[in-house]
C-alpha cells in the first residue's frame, strides 16, 4: 500500500464544530508528520453528532 494523501476526522461530542487550539495543533503535527512521510494531509475535519462540521486550518 502506498498512500498518496491522508485525511483526519474527529468528533466533537459537544455539538460545537469550532476548532479548538488542540485541533489546530494536531493539524500542524499531522501536516509535519505527513510531510516527513511524503503523505500530505489533505483534510482535517471536525464532525458533531448533529452532522455539523468544520475544516481545520492552521
Amino acid at each position: 500500500m502506498n498512500p498518496r494523501s491522508s485525511k483526519h476526522q474527529r468528533s466533537h461530542p459537544s455539538g460545537d464544530p469550532t476548532p479548538t487550539r488542540e485541533d489546530e495543533a494536531m493539524t500542524l503535527e499531522l501536516r509535519h508528520l505527513g510531510s516527513e512521510l511524503h503523505v500530505p494531509l489533505t483534510a482535517h475535519v471536525i464532525v458533531t453528532p448533529s452532522g455539523r462540521y468544520a475544516a481545520v486550518h492552521e
